[in-house]
């Protein structure tokens, strides 16, 4: 059997990692020159955004995908800032992976385990691939062949800029502002790397990237006081997120960003994606449909998500208080519930009518 992947991202390594194991060495085609982006980051993989949160991330990725992966570190602490509150929770909260090309990333523990070719700076016509291969499979992290090959529902578009700082900062600890003023109805957060190194940024969604600039300024005038010094910068301009279907067309699948493997809160998509690349091999291999039915439960899960980045979408200043206050009665038991509440809280959200206009604002706050 002879495999495409186009993409060595998450998805894509994942895919090839499951094919590997199942007997199937593929070809990997990468338009960079590495694995993982040029620059590194530090990305969060939160416990209470997994469809299945009584089981842990990583017990989930290594013991029912295959994947031998590790995080970067756990962490137990949550602050949250909105305009007039703040609160501390502590919990099992989740955990930082480090994302890119440094050697500590998913995506270089993953390429480090493969026998397979990656053929870098690669970008193959995935119409001519399929005529040459049994089975292809897109995972750009990009919708470019989505649209040509599926059906592309765009839901939102985030806009992220950070920067690596140094101070000193807890490793366990994440914190969280939500406040318009430099965050609109996304949020601006420090992640630390370790007690020396963290990650500041803000992400926002709908709004454009001329105005991105604004909110990061905002966001370093009123909190840069918490680290000393700004070491780089990087930023994510149109960070598109949505719904596919079908992810499997003829003999190509679709996985990862491209095949909408993400969530609409703009956190982390990182586990969907690794999953529907494995769920993608064992179809492949299998004939099972893993993939179809991974799809469904995804869907199922992101429009939980959805609505309630609908909500949140039509929030100001008083819903951040409202939902700053709300955590600090009932976070941590969040943290500690074996199930989601994504379900009940979308529920809650559009009973309380807190949002009449689900359109995400436009334009500094």
């Amino acid at each position: 059997m002879r495999v495409a992947i186009v993409g060595a991202g998450l998805a894509g390594l994942a895919c090839a990692h499951e094919l590997e194991r199942l007997g199937v060495l593929p070809e990997i085609f990468e338009q960079q020159q590495q694995v993982g982006k040029a620059d590194w980051a530090i990305e969060i993989m939160a416990q209470f955004m997994h469809h299945s949160p009584r089981h842990d991330i990583f017990d989930y990725l290594n013991r029912d995908l295959g994947l031998p992966l590790h995080p970067h570190s756990a962490f137990d602490t949550m602050i949250l800032f909105s305009p007039s509150e703040h609160t501390v929770l502590r919990g099992k909260f989740g955990y930082t992976t480090i994302r890119g090309k440094d050697d500590r990333s998913l995506e270089r523990q993953l390429a480090a385990r493969l026998a397979s070719t990656i053929h870098f700076g690669s970008r193959p016509d995935v119409w001519e691939l399929r005529q040459e291969y049994d089975w292809v499979v897109v995972a750009t992290g990009d919708h470019e062949w989505t649209r040509s090959l599926s059906r592309w529902t765009p839901q939102i578009e985030w806009y992220m800029m950070a920067a690596e700082v140094t101070g000193s900062f807890n490793p366990l600890a994440q914190t969280f502002f939500l406040n318009p003023r430099y965050a609109g109805t996304g949020y601006a957060m420090i992640a630390p790397i370790d007690e020396g190194q963290a990650i500041a940024g803000v992400g926002v969604p709908g709004i454009s990237r001329d105005e991105l600039e604004h909110y990061w300024k905002v966001f370093r005038t009123e909190q840069g006081h918490r680290w000393q010094q700004e070491v780089r910068h990087f930023r994510v301009d149109r960070w598109r997120v949505g719904q596919v279907h079908p992810c499997v067309i003829g003999n190509v699948l679709l996985v990862g960003h491209a095949g909408g493997f993400a969530e609409s809160l703009g956190l982390s998509g990182q586990c969907p994606s690794l999953a529907s690349g494995v769920m993608a091999a064992r179809q492949m291999i299998l004939g099972d449909r893993s993939l179809e039915r991974f799809a469904r439960q995804h869907r199922a899960h992101a429009n939980r998500l959805w609505r309630l980045r609908r909500n949140v979408n039509a929030w100001t200043g008083e819903e951040m208080d409202y939902l700053v206050r709300a955590a600090h009665y009932g976070g941590s038991l969040v943290a500690r519930s074996p199930w989601s509440v994504l379900g009940p809280a979308s529920w809650a959200l559009n009973v309380l009518h807190l949002a009449d206009d689900p359109s995400p604002r436009v334009g500094p706050q």
